[in-house]
């Protein structure tokens, strides 16, 4: 072998002797419309779900948070129908239940129940449920989408999501919404409920649990004789 043809290899020789021994490829994180379709798949067969709820309204006029509420939260949807119920335990004691098109509020150290009848605004009172049930084409025809990236939550990886109201009706209650969605479960496990005022509910949902057996019976609600019930 002549000289020029040794020194090539040579120099060929050490090159590959100058690359990494395996070269590790790291997973890109997931973008808007990957994101978009694995809550979509994710809804397509959720159930049920459970979890803690740590819940703080801020004002903005005042630029401080209410006192935290925290308590649980469930809901059952049986083929077309939801079911909701969210218990606020401390501070102080209230129960909201969503079942079969009817609203109830009940405060029981004030002794009083708020029974809405929901009607075709059903849909619009389960803002509780929004990215958990909901397929991409609805959530895109419903809302304007911004990406707003990962964050952790909790010690949880999530990718944020905001959404704005296409309608007007909606837009007079949320200007903006915000999802933290999980990247191992695909639900959201924070939300943020901004109104016009600038004012907003921040909500966080804790030891989230899918897809459990639910007693259709967690979702009734029997008031004692002397709570005074007020329908709307």
């Amino acid at each position: 072998m002549d000289p020029v043809r040794i020194s090539l290899l040579f120099l060929l020789l050490g090159l590959l002797m100058d690359l990494p021994a395996a070269v590790e490829t790291v997973p890109a994180a997931p973008g808007l419309e990957s994101v978009l379709e694995n809550m979509g798949r994710r809804g397509g067969n959720l159930r049920s779900m459970s979890a803690r709820i740590i819940q703080q309204k801020w004002t903005d006029i005042l630029e401080e948070f209410d006192e935290e509420e925290r308590g649980e939260f469930h809901f059952l949807k049986e083929n077309e129908a939801i079911r909701l119920r969210r218990d606020i335990t401390e501070p102080g004691l209230s129960t909201l239940l969503i079942n079969d098109g009817e609203g109830i509020f009940y405060q029981p150290l004030l002794k009083q129940a708020n029974r809405y009848d929901l009607g075709a605004r059903k849909d619009r009172a389960e803002f509780l449920l929004l990215g958990f049930t909901s397929r991409k084409e609805a959530l895109r025809e419903a809302y304007a989408i911004r990406w707003l990236g990962p964050e952790m939550v909790g010690g949880r990886e999530t990718y944020a999501l905001e959404l704005t109201p296409r309608s007007e009706k909606v837009s007079a209650f949320f200007s903006r919404i915000v999802l933290w969605v999980d990247g191992r479960l695909w639900v959201p496990i924070q939300q943020k409920l901004m109104e016009p005022t600038r004012d907003y509910l921040l909500i966080r949902f804790e030891d989230v649990r899918l897809n459990l057996d639910l007693p259709a019976s967690r979702f009734e609600l029997e008031l004692p004789s002397d709570v005074n019930v007020i329908q709307f």
